[in-house]
């Protein structure tokens, strides 16, 4: 079974960080943002690991080698940035097998083992990576019928599921993406609008690096856990 990393944006939302090292190789902690994805991809036993870029190798063969935790790691590169699935429809479009995928703006923590096999239990053609957020909201909450206000919620708490950016695919997904520059959410819409079966399976956590606030709150997170340095 392989495994695919798209690391191809632009990485526009992370400027000025992102305009010289490409968003997976900016730092958190003592590691790049590659380096915390594939520590958590390498726990299970992927025949090969390829990571999908737009450009810049230079920078990535400065990181990485052939090899990572004992894991064949391939890199390639596109001559442009293609979106998720028009990326992953250029990089896997050949693919036979069962196959998993991962963005390179979120550092995950789940259990990949049993992603795969409820996957494969439930006979799906996909299963997204999901993780659940709470955030209390900045004002009060209105709720009215027929011009009649019926409830006010000062800052109420609201809870949702977004997309952690990863998956579990079957190579039949791939006739979904309809397009060579083709986001996932809508390849993903048109599985399920065919009556495909897609899954979600939700992770243990979830550090979002995306764009600079994110980013910025992670590297404090990253940094406070060595401690006070005398």
């Amino acid at each position: 079974m392989k495994a695919y990393v798209l690391a191809g944006g632009l990485g526009t939302r992370l400027y000025p960080y992102s305009l010289i090292l490409p968003k997976p190789l900016l730092t958190l902690g003592s590691k790049t943002v590659i380096e915390h994805i594939l520590d958590w991809i390498t726990g299970y036993k992927f025949d090969e690991i390829t990571i999908a870029i737009s450009g810049r190798k230079w920078a990535y063969d400065l990181v990485l080698k052939d090899t990572y935790n004992g894991i064949r790691l391939k890199i390639k590169s596109s001559d442009k940035p293609l979106g998720t699935a028009g990326q992953l429809k250029w990089v896997a479009g050949k693919e036979g097998d069962t196959f998993f995928v991962s963005y390179s703006d979120s550092i995950i923590k789940a259990d990949l083992k049993g992603a795969i096999k409820k996957h494969k239990e439930n006979k799906a053609i996909a299963t997204v990576l999901t993780a659940k957020l709470k955030e209390k909201l900045r004002y009060g909450v209105i709720d009215d019928e027929k011009g009649f206000l019926k409830r006010w919620s000062e800052k109420p708490e609201v809870s949702y599921r977004v997309a952690a950016g990863a998956f579990v695919f079957e190579p039949d997904f791939l006739k979904y993406i309809l397009g060579e520059k083709y986001g996932m959410n809508n390849a993903v819409m048109n599985a399920i609008n065919a009556g495909e079966r897609v899954l979600v399976y939700d992770v243990e956590s979830f550090i979002d690096v995306g764009n600079t606030n994110s980013y910025k709150k992670a590297a404090y997170e990253f940094a406070e856990s060595f401690g006070e340095i005398p």
